[in-house]
């Protein structure tokens, strides 16, 4: 039975945690077929062997084992190897050290995409663990739904990986591989050119924070500069996209950045070529109240500590 949805997990050195995402898959109830395809980027744990014995045991789960790691060659694990895989017409992300916790998660989302076709995307809230705790994220919602569109995507930023389904007619692969500084924020705008996001306001999932996470503890200059880039790629290529709200995001992603770098000069912190090439660059150019809180900003550093 061809199935209606496919998840796409990536997963590498995730041996602690991937057992949990799947049994976050396997517990979704649905009235549809899904398919569970797992890449795992050569894996150096025993994160392989954990993913096998799970596919021994479930037909549906479909496995992409490599033996040279992928992504260090910058080689897109999803629109390389998983998204050409799946049969679904919708596809769900997460990666393999996250999990879901709303056994209904995907038949609300895809029930929602079915009866609204102007709508090609969804996400859900969702809850953070750190440290071995349960939080809550940085932002709110009043409303059970919220329709998303270049007007409001990313303001807040509620549209995680984790908890995204969409439809893969709105997915455009050879785009995405094109792209060179991709990731989901890339997705995501390409998506909304197909249509409308809806965001369903319940807790689909958990986002963990952890010592081996490939982007949660990167640095703050990281996070703030590498998302701009792919905001920044992506709506060159899309202009509609480039709206009041998207160009608003893009200035606060590359004062973040900026920011963050000037920070780090200040603390110790050696820079990088690019970190400091990109503070002269952008402080070159702002207007004149982001100059003053940069020399004020310079002042504290200086004389303030």
């Amino acid at each position: 039975m061809t199935p209606l949805l496919s998840i796409c997990c990536t997963t590498y050195n995730q041996e602690k945690y991937i057992a949990q995402t799947i049994d976050g898959f396997l517990n979704q109830k649905t009235d549809f077929p899904i398919e569970i395809i797992i890449h795992d980027d050569a894996s150096t744990d025993g994160t392989q062997k954990i993913i096998k014995a799970y596919a021994e045991k479930d037909a549906r789960i479909k496995l992409i084992l490599q033996k040279k790691n992928q992504y260090s060659q910058n080689i897109k694990p999803l629109p390389n190897f998983c998204f050409p895989k799946a049969e679904g017409k919708y596809i769900a992300l997460c990666e393999g050290d996250d999990y879901w916790i709303d056994d209904l998660k995907l038949q609300k989302q895809v029930r929602f995409l079915e009866a609204n076709p102007d709508y090609v995307v969804s996400w859900t809230n969702y809850k953070i663990l750190k440290n071995n705790e349960i939080i809550e994220n940085d932002f709110s919602y009043d409303e059970a739904e919220v329709t998303i569109d270049y007007n409001n995507l990313f303001t807040p930023y509620s549209t995680y990986t984790l908890t995204t389904v969409f439809k893969k007619e709105a997915l455009d692969i050879e785009l995405y591989k094109t792209l060179k500084h991709s990731k989901d924020n890339s997705l995501y705008i390409m998506f909304l050119q197909k249509g409308k996001g809806i965001f369903l306001n319940f807790y689909g999932a958990v986002y963990r924070i952890h010592d081996g996470g490939v982007y949660s503890l990167k640095s703050d200059f990281f996070k703030h500069y590498s998302s701009y880039l792919n905001i920044n790629e992506i709506t060159k290529v899309i202009p509609e996209s480039q709206t009041k709200n998207i160009k608003k995001v893009l200035k606060s992603l590359a004062n973040g950045a900026a920011f963050s770098a000037l920070k780090a000069t200040y603390t110790g912190e050696k820079l990088t070529e690019v970190q400091a090439q990109f503070m002269e660059n952008h402080f070159k150019n702002v207007p004149f109240k982001t100059k003053f809180k940069y020399y004020k900003r310079i002042f504290k550093y200086k004389f303030l500590k």
